[in-house]
């Protein structure tokens, strides 16, 4: 009897894929069924390509899964397999988890260990390359299929991609990870917050909110903190402390400036620049005002011919900036936020910008 209450055995193998002889229940049934194999299909397939011999799997009897403590048992499930000639515990994390952080899988790894009486190997889909590296130096044994293997007990550790993949030292976060620390500190506290839902409270998709926690947690600007089967963030400072933890791994959030000739500049452009800055402080605006995009309408607008480009400004009646996250998630209706824009105006070799930048910094509510 399958899970979902139909007996798979009445379908007959040879016509699997006949849809003709196979009711949607089935059908179902065997998609879910097929989908259970693929992790193992990926780890065996791995496994191969390394010891030149495609391993058996078995699953551990279900007396000894069953000693175990019921969030390991709903995370994993676990096989026994031959490696190097010698038996091994395999604990393989189901796909629908949330990548988990290097002292969570030590924490898993040393429970497993103490309930089953020899070492279990960590079998994840996917793991960030600093995670990988902690993983090593704290001594957990794991596998990531494809990518790289580390088995202390057995002195193996193959890193096909791992070195590739390292970060470089002092590279910016990601625009999407700036914009999240912002969003936070401007907007609405995202540590309250699951992973999908901060998804949906930025527009950013669920892969790419993944990667930000990877990247906040290298930057170490925050620890996720897992609860049931979703992660949350938790920042490791608050306020003005986490801007100046942050503010030296940000960068400015302009890619390009325009040129444009646009009658009447009008939402989503949002006021940017020395005109942002204006309205803010008691500094003069540049004869020309500037005004951000993102880069998508941007794109759209001068397709649509709602403004066209300038070959210098002389002609242009604004100054048009492209932005690498989108200026309307953070600013109002009218101008960018505050910490955007001093990270657009930062470098300028104007004191005057620089006074007043002081003082935009000095009134952002924190």
């Amino acid at each position: 009897m399958s899970l979902l209450g139909t007996p798979v055995a009445l379908v007959n193998p040879r016509k699997l894929f006949d849809l003709r002889t196979i009711n949607l229940t089935s059908l179902s049934c065997i998609i879910y069924l097929l989908s259970m194999t693929q992790p193992e299909t990926r780890l065996l397939d791995y496994l191969q390509s390394i010891t030149g011999d495609r391993p058996d799997l078995q699953k551990l009897p279900s007396d000894r899964v069953a000693a175990l403590p019921l969030f390991l048992r709903e995370r994993y499930h676990f096989q026994a397999t031959r490696l190097f000639g010698r038996k091994c515990l395999l604990a393989l994390e189901t796909p629908e988890w949330e990548t988990g952080s290097p002292a969570e899988y030590g924490s898993h790894s040393e429970t497993l260990k103490s309930k089953l009486g020899e070492d279990v190997i960590i079998v994840v889909p996917a793991i960030a390359s600093y995670s990988r590296n902690r993983m090593v130096r704290a001594g957990v044994p794991f596998i990531v299929p494809g990518n790289q293997m580390f088995l202390p007990s057995m002195m193996v550790d193959l890193r096909e991609h791992f070195s590739a993949s390292k970060p470089a030292a002092g590279k910016p976060l990601a625009p999407a990870t700036q914009c999240i620390i912002l969003c936070h500190l401007l907007r609405k506290p995202l540590d309250t917050l699951s992973l999908r839902e901060i998804a949906t409270e930025t527009g950013y998709t669920a892969m790419m909110i993944t990667k930000v926690k990877d990247e906040l947690e290298a930057a170490e600007l925050c620890e996720p903190v897992r609860q049931g089967r979703t992660t949350m963030l938790k920042f490791v400072a608050t306020g003005k402390a986490l801007w100046n933890r942050a503010e030296p791994k940000l960068s400015t959030p302009v890619k390009k400036s325009h040129w444009v000739r646009w009658a009447k500049p009008s939402y989503p452009a949002l006021a940017a620049g020395l005109t942002a800055l204006s309205r803010r402080t008691m500094i003069e605006d540049d004869r020309l005002p500037t005004y951000a995009l993102p880069d998508v309408t941007f794109r759209a607008h001068l397709e649509k011919g709602i403004f066209h480009g300038c070959p210098d400004a002389s002609e242009a009646t604004i100054s048009l900036q492209v932005w690498t996250y989108t200026p309307n998630l953070l600013g109002d209706d009218h101008a960018v936020d505050p910490l955007s824009l001093y990270l657009s105006l930062r470098h300028s070799a104007d004191e005057r910008v620089q006074q007043q930048l002081k003082r935009l910094i000095d009134e952002v509510p924190w």
